[in-house]
């Protein structure tokens, strides 16, 4: 076994085994600790210097992490394997079009499933997206409110991206490091725009991530043996 093939071994070693019980917890800590002493001066920060910080580039970066188009590219990879090994020049490779039917209905729920919970949390949690904090001084929460410039956490576009990129490093762990730093740049992007607070975008990407992980543990896992 290759230097190459034993880090991506040990990678899916992880992923089936990681504790995110215990995750959950520290992430939890860290994000009220950067909550407390970090966001609110960055922000102001980021703000003064926006017109330096490239936001025009980021701000097309982070379209890359809307959900609307990926669900569009994936429902349609998906109906284009379930249509396939019908038509009779296609029967042939019928075993690929039913990999490719698992691989696009697992990226398909990774991004729903997180998606949902997503929005149940942001009405729940109700925190003041950073435009707040410069029109009316306001840094908190408004809890079980429906109004979008209140539903800071968790990002969104940070939940979408890395659940979609943890699902396909997941599916061709070769490309791991290119997977998530795309979606790193993504959660940065969210950052620098001020859409988002940084524990934001950190819980939405813990939020994606952990969904891929469960999905592909418990109802996917036959992925991991169909790409080496």
């Amino acid at each position: 076994m290759s230097n190459n093939e034993f880090k991506i071994e040990k990678f899916l070693q992880i992923i089936r085994h990681q504790p995110l019980g215990l995750t959950l917890f520290f992430v939890i800590v860290f994000i009220i600790f950067i909550g407390f002493f970090f966001e609110r001066n960055l922000a102001l920060l980021i703000a003064q210097y926006q017109t330096y910080l490239f936001i025009d580039t980021f701000r097309i970066i982070t379209v890359i992490g809307d959900a609307t188009w990926w669900l569009v590219i994936f429902v349609i990879g998906l109906s284009v394997s379930l249509l396939g090994p019908k038509l009779p020049l296609l029967e042939k490779h019928n075993k690929k079009f039913k990999r490719y039917k698992s691989i696009f209905l697992y990226l398909i729920l990774s991004c729903i499933v997180s998606g949902f919970l997503h929005h149940v949390l942001k009405i729940i949690v109700g925190r003041y997206r950073p435009r707040y904090l410069f029109s009316e001084d306001l840094y908190g929460f408004s809890p079980l409110n429906f109004d979008i410039a209140m539903n800071s956490f968790p990002s969104g576009h940070s939940q979408t991206i890395f659940s979609i990129c943890v699902a396909l490093s997941i599916i061709y762990p070769r490309h791991l490091i290119l997977f998530l730093l795309l979606a790193i740049i993504v959660g940065i992007s969210r950052i620098m725009i001020l859409a988002h607070f940084p524990s934001d975008v950190i819980f939405g990407a813990y939020l994606g991530i952990v969904t891929a992980i469960l999905l592909n543990r418990y109802y996917f896992h036959v992925l991991l043996s169909g790409q080496k």
